[in-house]
């Protein structure tokens, strides 16, 4: 079995949003539609990624907004010399970098935000506030004591893999798949599209083909052990058994 279910299947609130009160509209940026599916009033956008940074902007056309981060991850530009970001990586082989590998283990250990200005949202009026401590009632309060009372809060805190149906221990450890480019010690069983599965494009779509091609050699080369003790063993030989 290939698992190809990619690595952002559950959205993520943080437990603040528990103690808000009911009348506070709260949603995930994965239920966020557009500026007029919300009702009226300023809102509080918490996250600064992609998601929290184009929704902060959006909002911004027609409300107060607040924008929550926790953490300030390096931002790179969406175009460069006028081109994508992307088309960049992929010219100057960063997309093919390995995780196993110096550079590789860099890159894979510090996380970017592609796109997004700060400058452009405070001069749509969207003021910055640090990351979100607690919360009780409609007050909001971030780790540098400031508080803020909450009519709309849209989180857009990202999403957690969800591994939890396969039930075969020794799969994941710390939320994490245990493999070797896709291959489990599970027998059988393999991933596809993981983040950094072997190289920085693992989890994109356009680049998931090789590791693909790589967990179909694998998967052909055990049937081909498979069959050949298949055959020894109806024969009456014994075979040492190989791990795949």
């Amino acid at each position: 079995m290939v698992v190809a279910t990619g690595p952002f299947q559950v959205p993520y609130v943080p437990p603040a949003a528990q103690r808000l009160d009911g009348p506070v509209t709260q949603l995930h940026s994965a239920g966020y539609r557009n500026p007029q599916a919300l009702p009226p009033g300023p809102a509080l956008v918490v996250g600064g990624g992609n998601s929290g940074f184009q929704i902060a902007g959006e909002l911004a056309a027609s409300r107060q907004v607040d924008l929550s981060i926790a953490t300030k991850a390096p931002r790179l530009p969406q175009r460069l010399a006028g081109q994508d970001l992307f088309w960049w990586l992929t010219r100057l082989g960063l997309m093919r970098v390995t995780v196993d590998s110096r550079l590789g283990r860099r890159m894979s250990s510090r996380e970017f935000v592609i796109g997004g200005s700060r400058r452009s949202l405070r001069g749509a009026g969207v003021r910055f506030r640090p990351g979100v401590a607690a919360a009780d009632g409609r007050t909001v309060r971030f780790t540098d004591g400031t508080s803020l009372d909450a009519e709309v809060v849209i989180w857009a805190t990202g999403y957690r893999s969800d591994d939890s149906w396969i039930h075969s221990p020794g799969v994941t450890q710390d939320r994490q798949v245990i493999h070797r480019r896709g291959v489990t010690d599970v027998p059988g069983l393999y991933f596809a599209g993981l983040p950094w599965q072997h190289t920085r494009g693992s989890a994109l779509l356009g680049s998931v083909s090789e590791d693909a091609g790589y967990v179909a050699g694998r998967i052909a080369a055990r049937h081909q052990i498979d069959e050949r003790i298949s055959g020894d063993w109806s024969r009456g030989e014994q075979v040492e058994p190989q791990r795949f």
